[in-house]
């Protein structure tokens, strides 16, 4: 199964893993490693994730998973044909609807 991802995923992985390097790279590639398995998992069960309903209905496809072991890390995802495609990767605390909004 395949993992696509949105050209800003790479962008706020990279953000997300350097805050948590702050503190400790050793939990940094924890969290690097989790997204990779988190993803890996999705692509393989594409329809685990919870259905998030926003306002534009070109986003009614758009599904919510956990980073394992990192549970106030959301990742946003579609399915696709052949896996998923990663939208974006947030901390819980974040105003998600509103990114989405602005992507529109």
């Amino acid at each position: 199964m395949r993992v696509a991802y949105d050209e800003c995923v790479l962008e706020e992985l990279i953000e997300l893993a350097a805050y948590l390097a702050n503190d400790n790279e050793d939990v940094a590639q924890r969290f690097l490693n989790a997204c990779d398995d988190s993803f890996q998992l999705l692509a393989k069960n594409p329809l685990i994730g919870s259905v998030r309903e926003f306002n534009n209905p070109e986003l009614s496809r758009v599904r919510m998973w956990r980073v394992k072991g990192f549970e106030k890390y959301l990742i946003f995802y579609v399915p696709i044909d052949d896996g998923i495609k990663i939208l974006h990767l947030f901390h819980s605390a974040r105003d998600y609807e509103s990114v989405f909004e602005d992507d529109a």
